[in-house]
């Protein structure tokens, strides 16, 4: 008898050491509830992101618009002017800040671009060297003003800016409160080039 109360007893104790702590059981389900909802608004806000990304994409492509038009103009005016032209000085600056990495930067130079290739493209126009080669004449007088007038857009940079906000917006609500816990992060806003 002594050693089936024994045997039970050490049932019964193997029993009460498997069954967890309703405490702990409460904790863990709770641990895991918040790690659901951070990995799914993680997953929700990286899917809001593609429509910025997409925004600030079409932004690249009129930046990268404005630089291949410096170029050209560059190629025309290097034939006509000294290397140390202001203008062409000026136009040159703005291509290579607008081959930069920094968004806030770039913006900025593609904006000067547009007066400064004006500037440079009067300037041409009014050259007599210019004025005799029909040519360089055309590319001064109809292309590349038509192409300064094509990437003079802002178009995209209001777009992007909506996109951007409106995301942003959205991140300071609580389920993007648990996104930006997961590491996403603001939208830079191209007027300020900064996040918010």
């Amino acid at each position: 008898m002594s050693e089936n109360n024994a045997a039970n007893e050490e049932k019964a104790f193997v029993k009460e050491k498997k069954s967890l702590d309703p405490r702990v059981a409460l904790a863990i389900m709770i641990v895991m509830v918040c790690c659901a909802l951070c990995i799914g608004a993680n997953k929700a806000w990286k899917k809001n992101r593609v429509s910025v990304d997409a925004a600030y994409t079409v932004w690249e492509d009129n930046i990268q618009q404005r630089v291949e038009t410096a170029y050209n103009l560059l190629t025309v005016a290097g034939r006509y002017l000294p290397s140390e032209d202001a203008q062409l000085a000026s136009v040159r600056s703005d291509l290579k800040t607008m081959e930069s990495a920094d968004t806030a930067s770039r913006m900025s130079a593609g904006e000067a671009f547009l007066t400064d290739a004006q500037a440079l493209l009067a300037n041409l126009a009014s050259n007599p060297s210019v004025q005799s080669d029909s040519r360089d004449n055309m590319y001064v007088t109809l292309m590349l003003p038509q192409a300064v007038e094509q990437c003079s857009n802002n178009a995209a940079t209001t777009a992007y800016n909506a996109a951007a906000q409106s995301y942003n917006d959205g991140l300071r609500s609580f389920s993007g409160l648990l996104a930006r816990l997961t590491g996403i992060d603001f939208a830079p806003v191209l007027n300020t080039g900064a996040a918010e």
